[in-house]
């Protein structure tokens, strides 16, 4: 990849990474107040799968960990280690933090594993198949974060979601659940409708990923057959 091209993927990654944030922000005040606990519903994992299925799984994951990194520059919430015991006293926290907010949305780029079958495929309904299936392994992983965060760190038995008691395992993927499937189902939607309205903004040319230019041996023997031809003419 050269650094021409190099620069325009991470200007890409950054200006996606930013507008997740800015939705993220956005549907975290409009929920404020009705997950309890943290989550809001929206789209803000789309920025991540666009790149994603632009520019594959590697930029995918980068533009998610980007997001998840500026994110916690607004504020981090860290649970206190002190009710653990030894080496969890310490770790506790770290992987807290790595499960609510490092992790959160860089797995939403795993969608870019699915980026090449998705641009390989001759019609839109496979072309949409990888896309459901791509959109939905990145926020089925986001889930996963969440409830494992929260069924390590979070439960509370003095609380309750939906009638689940919040000192259980239920409690975490129906807590996690209730917002984290719905971002999924809406995202989907909102990357198939791209996909079918606007296609090529999913499908960029890649000119990083083979030289088309010709080599010097190859213009000079181009242009001795080019003589050769222009001798015989004039003959």
């Amino acid at each position: 990849m050269s650094k021409k091209i190099s620069v325009r993927v991470l200007a890409e990654i950054a200006i996606f990474a930013a507008l997740g944030f800015a939705l993220d922000a956005l549907q975290s005040g409009i929920f404020k107040g009705v997950f309890v606990n943290g989550g809001s519903i929206g789209f803000a994992m789309v920025p991540v799968f666009i790149i994603a299925y632009r520019r594959g799984l590697i930029p995918g994951l980068v533009c998610g960990l980007v997001l998840s990194l500026v994110q916690m520059l607004g504020g981090v919430y860290v649970i206190s280690g002190a009710t653990y015991g030894g080496a969890m006293k310490f770790l506790a926290p770290f992987f807290q933090i790595l499960l609510d907010y490092v992790l959160a949305y860089t797995v939403v780029g795993i969608a870019g594993a699915f980026a090449g079958k998705y641009k390989n495929s001759e019609n839109f309904n496979k072309k949409a198949l990888w896309i459901v299936i791509g959109t939905v392994a990145g926020g089925l992983a986001k889930y996963i974060t969440h409830v494992l965060s929260g069924g390590f760190f979070w439960l509370d038995p003095e609380i309750e979601f939906m009638g689940v008691n919040g000192g259980s395992w239920l409690y975490t993927f129906v807590y996690n659940g209730a917002y984290c499937i719905p971002n999924i189902v809406i995202c989907t939607g909102i990357m198939l409708l791209i996909a079918k309205v606007y296609p090529v903004f999913l499908n960029v040319n890649e000119p990083e990923t083979a030289e088309k230019t010709e080599t010097s041996d190859a213009k000079i023997e181009k242009e001795a057959k080019v003589e050769v031809v222009s001798v015989k003419e004039d003959k």
